[in-house]
């Protein structure tokens, strides 16, 4: 795995640290701050630009956000100044008291500035949860 992609990977672990830990400030490191931005979170319609995502990420902070989310199956290629991230998400929340998991299929399309590699593009999909494995999930 080249430097170059180790980078990528950090960024996408920086922004899945920031959904997790709720924190708008750490969001906003991993994003192009520009109206060619774009996000779709799992059923929700694409959002376009800086603005519109970041208050998309306020609300859903400010409704407890996902007590826990993971990553699976990882994989990305680069290709001159772009490079993609495509991953399933394991996302927990507590709904009246019980944890609740879903997934999702998550694509992260990065751009380089620079030396730096900002998100200009995060699309999840929903994912049917197999039956028994993730449903035992507790939180730690």
């Amino acid at each position: 795995m080249s430097e170059e992609f180790k980078e990528v990977l950090s960024v996408n672990e920086r922004f899945y640290d920031a959904l997790q830990s709720g924190r708008l400030d750490l969001m906003e490191e991993v994003w192009v701050k520009e109206q060619r931005a774009k996000c779709a979170h799992p059923g929700w319609p694409m959002l376009f630009g800086w603005e519109a995502i970041k208050q998309s990420w306020k609300n859903i902070f400010d409704s407890g956000g996902p007590t826990k989310i993971r990553i699976s199956n990882v994989t990305g290629e680069i290709s001159g100044d772009l490079a993609w991230v495509t991953c399933i998400e394991h996302i927990s929340h507590v709904i009246r008291d019980q944890v609740q998991v879903s997934m999702a299929q998550a694509t992260n399309i990065f751009e380089r500035h620079g030396s730096l590699w900002l998100m200009i593009h995060h699309h999840a999909s929903p994912m049917p949860t197999p039956r028994g494995r993730l449903a035992d999930e507790k939180l730690q």
